[in-house]
C-alpha cells in the first residue's frame, strides 16, 4: 500500500497506532526506519514516551495537521477503533477504510469450527463495528473479490474496491531440481496453527507414506512449543522458523500447501508460492476471492484430506502436471497481481469524489 501510494506520487504519513500502547523497550524501530528511507513521514513515540496511550495519538495527530487529501485507516481493531479521533482530526480528508482482510468473516468462521457460543458473540459485537466503519467511510479497500461480492450484499449504498495484492513473478527452478513440500505462515496468525496441525493430524500420514523421500518443511516466526516436539519425534519434519528471503526456500520446494480451515481476505502464501512457480495446494477457504481457472481449481485445490494428499502426490510425481500449475500461477499473477493494477485500482479510488458526503 505505502510502495503503491509513492509510486503514486503521494506524500506519505503513517501512524503506527501499536506502538503507542507499547513500552519503549517493546517496540521496533526497524519499519519505521525502512520507511523513512523512502521519503515517508513516520510518527512513532520517542524512546522516552512509556505507553502515551490515545493522548500521544492524538498529539500525533495534531502533528500531521488538518490540510491532508486523504487518510487511510487499517483494521478495524486498530485504525478503525480510532475512525473518529481520526474524522475529527482531518474534517475534510476522504476516508478511506482498508479492511487487510473483513475480520467478522474470519472471527465468525473460527467459533463456528470451534463451537464456541461467546466466540460467536465476539464475532458478531466485531461485526458491527467493522459495518459501521465501512459505513460511514467515504470508500473501502477490499484485498478479497469474495469479500466484495460479500459487502455489496451487506452493504450495497458503500463504496468498495477491490485491491489485489502485488507479487513480483520469478522465474522458478525446473521440478526435476526440486523436492520437499512447504508451508509458509507466521504462527502469530491463529489459522495458520490450526492449519498445520490439521494437516501434520489428517494429511501427513497417509502423504508420508505415499511419497517417503518427501520432507515437509515448516516456515513462520513463533513456532509453537508442539511443533516442535513433534519435528523432534519426526525427522521428516523441518521447522525452519522465520527466513528472512522466502526465495531461498521456495526455489527447493517442489509443493506448497495452504490447508487452511478458516480465515478471510487472500492468502499471500497463495500468491507468494505461485509467483515463485510453486504450486500450492489448498482448501477452498485459502482459495477464495481468487480469480482461479476451472483447470488450476481442479489441480490445486481441495478440502478432505484424501483428495488433499491425493493432489500433493500428483504434483509431487508428475512433471507434466506440475508445469500445467505454474503455468496457471504466473498467468494469474501477471493479470491480477502485478504491481501495476495495484497502482490502478488505488488511482480509482483515490480519484473518488466524495460528492454528497
Amino acid at each position: 500500500m505505502i510502495h503503491s501510494l509513492l509510486r503514486l506520487g503521494c506524500r506519505v504519513s503513517f501512524l503506527a497506532l501499536g506502538e503507542y500502547f507499547l513500552s519503549s523497550e517493546q517496540r521496533d524501530a526497524s519499519a519505521a526506519a525502512v520507511y523513512r528511507s523512502l521519503g515517508v513521514r513516520c510518527l512513532t513515540p520517542g524512546h522516552d514516551a512509556v505507553s502515551p496511550g490515545w493522548d500521544g495519538i492524538d498529539d500525533a495527530l495534531r502533528q500531521i495537521g488538518p490540510d491532508i487529501d486523504t487518510c487511510i485507516p487499517c483494521r478495524v481493531c486498530c485504525g478503525g477503533a480510532a475512525y473518529d479521533r481520526l474524522r475529527a482530526a482531518f474534517p475534510a480528508a476522504r476516508m478511506i477504510f482498508y479492511t487487510c482482510d473483513l475480520h467478522f468473516l474470519r472471527e465468525e468462521r473460527a467459533a463456528r469450527l470451534s463451537g464456541d457460543a461467546a466466540a460467536l458473540k465476539a464475532a458478531g459485537v466485531t461485526r458491527d463495528n467493522e459495518l459501521g466503519v465501512i459505513r460511514r467511510a467515504d470508500g473501502t479497500l477490499v484485498v478479497s473479490s469474495y469479500e466484495k461480492d460479500l459487502l455489496r450484499q451487506e452493504l450495497p449504498e458503500a463504496h468498495v474496491v477491490h485491491l489485489a495484492f502485488p507479487r513480483p513473478s520469478a522465474e522458478g527452478v525446473r521440478w526435476e531440481d526440486r523436492k520437499n513440500i512447504g508451508f509458509i505462515g507466521n504462527f502469530g496468525h491463529r489459522p495458520n496453527e490450526d492449519a498445520v496441525c490439521y494437516f501434520l493430524d489428517h494429511v501427513w500420514p497417509d502423504l508420508s507414506a505415499k511419497v517417503p523421500e518427501c520432507k515437509f518443511l515448516i516456515v513462520g516466526a513463533g513456532s509453537p512449543d508442539w511443533l516442535i516436539e513433534r519435528a523432534q519425534d519426526d525427522a521428516r519434519l523441518v521447522v525452519l522458523g522465520h527466513v528472512p528471503d522466502l526465495t531461498d526456500v521456495l526455489k527447493t520446494l517442489r509443493v506448497t500447501v495452504a490447508p487452511l480451515r478458516y480465515g478471510a481476505g487472500t492468502k499471500g502464501k497463495v500468491l507468494t508460492s505461485l509467483s515463485h512457480g510453486v504450486p500450492c495446494v489448498m482448501t477452498s477457504v485459502a482459495a477464495e476471492g481468487f480469480d482461479f481457472g476451472s483447470q488450476l481449481r481442479e489441480l490445486a485445490v481441495a478440502d478432505l484430506p484424501q483428495d488433499m494428499a491425493n493432489a500433493i502426490v500428483a504434483l509431487y510425481t508428475q512433471a507434466s502436471r506440475w508445469e500445467t500449475v505454474v503455468g496457471h500461477g504466473r498467468d494469474l499473477i501477471l493479470q491480477n497481481h502485478t504491481p501495476e493494477k495495484l497502482d490502478a485500482a488505488l488511482a480509482q479510488l483515490l480519484r473518488l469524489d466524495a460528492a454528497g458526503r
